[in-house]
Formats: C-alpha cells, sequence, structure tokens
C-alpha cells in the first residue's frame, strides 16, 4: 500500500484524514509532517504504512531497547503542564493537571494530559466537546512554541474523550443494527476525523454493513449501510410500520426520510441516502 499525502487545518487533523484514507492506526504507519500549516495554509503530512520488515526491525528494536523508546521526556511533561495550568488560570477555570505521558510514541513526541479536578469543567469541554478541541489546539500551539518543535498533544478533561468514544461506538452499533432491519443506509451526523475513525474501526469486521464517509469538511459524514449480500439474502428495503425507539438521551437522534429534516449534532444518526456499498473514505 503506496503512501498518502493529506491535509488539514491542524497536524492533528491531517494525520486523522490519513489514517483514515488508509484504515490503519498511528502505530502500523510512518508519519512526515511536511508543513505545520498556518495562515491561510493547511497543515500537510505523508503517511506510510510499515512493511513486515520494518515491523520486525521495530520489534527487534524494542527487545533490546525498548526503555529508550518509552523514556519520559520531564522537559515536555512540565512545558505541557505549565501551560495547561496558566491557561486555566488565565480563563478563571483552576484545576489540576495530570501528566499521563510525555515522550515519544512511535517516533512522534507526544503529550497526554488530563484535566482532573476543577471547576465548571463542562464549560470548557462544551458542546460534543468542540471547546476541548479548541483547548488542545491552544495547547499544542504553545508547546510547540515552546520547545521549538512539533509535538502531538492529547487532552482530555475528567475523562470526556472515553465517555465520548463509547458513546460513538454504540451509535455505530445502532446504525448497523438500523441498517440490517430496514436494509437501508443510515447517515451519522457530521463528526470530526477522528470520531469517523472511531466508528469506521467498531464496524470495520462487521459481516454484515460496511461504511464510508461522505461530504465535505464541516459536513463530513459517515454512512453506514448493510452489506450487498445481506439485502441480497433478505430482501430490499423494509417498510417502516412504527417508528423505531430513539436510541435514548439527547443529541443521538434521527430521522426517518421524508419526514423532517436530520438531526445535525454531532454523533448521532439520520436514515438518510449515501448510496453505493464499500468502504470509501
Amino acid at each position: 500500500m503506496a503512501s498518502v499525502e493529506t491535509t488539514g487545518p491542524t497536524v492533528d487533523d491531517a494525520i486523522d484524514a490519513a489514517l483514515e484514507k488508509l484504515d490503519l492506526d498511528e502505530d502500523q504507519v510512518d508519519l512526515e509532517i511536511l508543513s505545520e500549516g498556518g495562515g491561510d495554509q493547511p497543515a500537510r503530512v505523508r503517511a506510510t504504512p510499515r512493511t513486515e520488515v520494518n515491523a520486525q526491525s521495530g520489534a527487534q528494536a524494542e527487545g533490546s531497547g525498548g526503555e529508550d523508546a518509552a523514556e519520559w521526556d520531564e522537559g515536555l511533561a512540565t512545558a505541557g503542564r505549565e501551560i495547561v495550568e496558566d491557561l486555566l488560570d488565565y480563563m478563571g477555570f483552576p484545576g489540576d493537571v495530570d501528566v499521563l505521558g510525555a515522550g515519544k510514541e512511535n517516533g512522534t513526541p507526544t503529550l497526554t494530559l488530563a484535566i482532573v479536578d476543577g471547576d465548571s469543567m463542562g464549560a470548557l469541554i462544551g458542546r460534543r466537546g468542540e471547546t476541548l478541541q479548541a483547548f488542545q489546539f491552544i495547547t499544542q500551539l504553545l508547546v510547540n512554541r515552546r520547545l521549538g518543535h512539533w509535538t502531538r498533544v492529547l487532552l482530555d478533561i475528567e475523562g470526556y474523550r472515553s465517555r465520548r468514544e463509547r458513546y460513538l461506538k454504540d451509535t455505530a452499533l445502532r446504525a448497523a443494527e438500523k441498517a440490517m432491519r430496514y436494509r437501508d443506509a443510515q447517515e451519522l451526523d457530521p463528526m470530526i476525523p477522528s470520531e469517523r475513525r472511531i466508528v469506521h474501526l467498531t464496524l470495520a469486521d462487521h459481516e454484515s454493513v460496511t461504511t464510508h464517509s461522505v461530504g465535505e469538511g464541516d459536513n463530513r459524514r459517515v454512512i453506514v449501510e448493510a452489506t450487498p449480500q445481506y439485502v441480497e439474502a433478505h430482501g430490499g428495503p423494509a417498510e417502516r410500520t412504527e417508528r423505531p425507539p430513539a436510541p435514548g438521551g439527547r443529541g443521538g437522534g434521527f430521522s426517518r426520510g421524508g419526514r423532517g429534516a436530520p438531526a445535525r449534532g454531532r454523533g448521532g444518526f439520520s436514515n438518510g441516502g449515501g448510496g453505493g456499498g464499500g468502504y470509501r473514505r
């Protein structure tokens, strides 16, 4: 499989787009930052799938020098903690910051932080995590400026990202069930690249449904639909004699085609179009 080059508003977005395009995890590719972007210019990265030879070399390196690969970078940890604490103080949201990881992961400098205790943390997370995403982006810019090189920053607040991941997996499985029940494509609401990847990976090994992404920019979303083999075995689209039960909770609803506009909150799904099978990115 050849390498791919992708762009995005930030380096993280470009990386997520590359991983989604290759359908691989980050530890399965070599990443090269071609441009960090800035101004009107997008960030650009190249992702190259690792060959079996590289994987074996990596295993040998891990066996002989795994401790070096996992070496803690105290300078990175200190910079990250100080920057996040300063930002929290400036915004009037003092909180405790834990550094969960500081060093190279698969050759990429990575800093993992968590705000674990503070007041009004919900305001820092925002709707569908949009404020958290912006906070993480600002933190990464400041960390990169202080250290003088690009570092991937992963920031969480009171376990929000793990809860969000569980929600997205549940949403994907519900969409798969509806796609099989009605033999009709299920259109999820727009998501950022990293969240679309969660959906794709959740259903990657599903025997009866496929996923692909459609749309551009902020409107890019995932389509979940039954495989042609499943539809052939069970017949065409089923008639809906009653409205399916709502998935429960806010922001995860759906609407049926021709009966109102689809929900626009990120992370839910609506019954929509999106023809064609396969796994397209």
